[in-house]
């Protein structure tokens, strides 16, 4: 399965590779679905994409199609941003689909920009992803001198110095805008009042690559199939991304990946990277969709992340916690004294269980951080803590202290 990602699987997450031509694309069915939207009205192309049941490939899980309804709703002008921060750690799809697929991503964003009716494509792109950056600027340019060249919207690519909290959508428009990557409270939404006070989508990059596999391939055909791509990483023996149906189980996903390192077995797996609860070994036959996922209390995210028993949850736990700590954005009082002191509270797991008054004093800490603050990181903070507190009674711990590395 090549739908997304030309080629094998990503297993050197260090090298980017070649971009694919816009012949190469062209080849394998690329522009086909741009070529029939440009003929399509606006709200059929919605019903296709509402029909497949696509959600958003950033962590949220949105569905498309309400996100691109909720935009029309309002008076133009409108704008489709795209998400290129990918700051979560253990993700590396979103580089790798613009740097080696950016045609791929290209078609997906002039479909979504009609569909919503959008005036211009603004692309957010981390500042540490220069190849990415030029490959989807090549690829504008190999378009541009095609003779699907007036199908072509206005498209800036920006590259911003990235920071973790930008990759939520209101304070990655902020920075779009010139000012501090702070999020702002919702209502209003983007949709409504975003980019430049006007309606705004934001879709994060392999969304959008996912669009032309469904206007070429049919609803049915999607539903039946739904290639994702993986970003695995961790204590594995082959870290990459790859390409595979959704609803493989855990431990299938892992097999991809060579399982674990040498000598080591999977003590627990983050199938939604730092955002969410982690599966226990025990869980690993639950299946990545979102239903299972949910039912098993954690859900899909931009990145799997494992963890082996030789490194240890507690060791995890606390790194996860010190990394939300100092990544808040300075913003909320109760989000930098609070993320602080559940960073505080999981250091001593690091090379030893805690006790039960331990985890009590964790969980009720977490308990009374959640929902709180302007936007979701201390709330994901706090259910990270909650969650994982109690697994960090008796499972084996690594020892060392060095919570600056992290887990994926």
């Amino acid at each position: 399965m090549a739908e997304l990602l030309p080629g094998a699987p990503v297993t050197d997450l260090d090298v980017l590779g070649p971009a694919e031509t816009l012949a190469a694309y062209t080849a394998r069915g690329g522009y086909e679905a741009l070529r029939s939207a440009r003929s399509a009205a606006a709200v059929d192309i919605i019903a296709a994409v509402r029909d497949a049941g696509l959600t958003g490939r950033g962590g949220a899980g949105f569905p498309a199609a309400a996100k691109w309804e909720a935009a029309r709703a309002h008076p133009g002008p409108r704008y489709l941003v795209v998400n290129g921060a990918e700051g979560e750690p253990g993700s590396y799809k979103d580089r790798h689909l613009l740097a080696r697929a950016p045609h791929q991503v290209l078609e997906g964003a002039l479909i979504a920009a009609r569909a919503v009716e959008a005036d211009e494509i603004v692309v957010y792109i981390n500042s540490e992803f220069g190849a990415a950056h030029d490959a989807l600027a090549a690829a504008i340019g190999a378009l541009r001198g095609s003779d699907l060249a007036d199908a072509l919207i206005p498209v800036r690519l920006l590259l911003e110095n990235h920071v973790y909290i930008a990759g939520e959508e209101t304070a990655l428009l902020a920075v779009l805008m010139g000012r501090p990557a702070w999020p702002w409270p919702k209502p209003p939404y983007p949709t409504e009042r975003g980019y430049r006070d006007q309606p705004t989508v934001v879709n994060n990059v392999e969304t959008l690559a996912h669009i032309p596999v469904i206007l070429r391939r049919g609803g049915d055909w999607y539903r039946q199939h739904q290639p994702t791509l993986f970003s695995v990483s961790g204590d594995v023996a082959r870290p990459g991304v790859f390409e595979l149906p959704l609803g493989l189980t855990v431990a299938e996903l892992l097999e991809q990946a060579g399982g674990p390192l040498p000598g080591d077995r999977v003590a627990a797996v983050l199938p939604g990277g730092y955002s969410l609860p982690w599966l226990r070994a025990d869980q690993l036959d639950v299946a990545m969709t979102p239903e299972a996922l949910q039912a098993a209390g954690t859900a899909l995210g931009a990145s799997v992340i494992v963890v082996g028993e030789q490194q240890g949850l507690g060791l995890a736990a606390a790194r996860i916690a010190a990394f939300f700590a100092r990544e808040t954005c300075q913003t909320c009082p109760i989000c930098v004294t609070g993320t602080a002191r559940l960073a505080q509270l999981l250091r001593p797991a690091v090379g030893q269980p805690l006790a039960p008054a331990e985890v009590a004093e964790v969980t009720e800490m977490a308990a009374e951080h959640r929902h709180k603050g302007i936007c979701t990181l201390l709330d994901t903070a706090a259910s990270m803590a909650m969650t994982s507190a109690p697994d960090l009674t008796g499972s084996p711990q690594a020892g060392g202290e060095q919570l600056a590395a992290p887990v994926g």
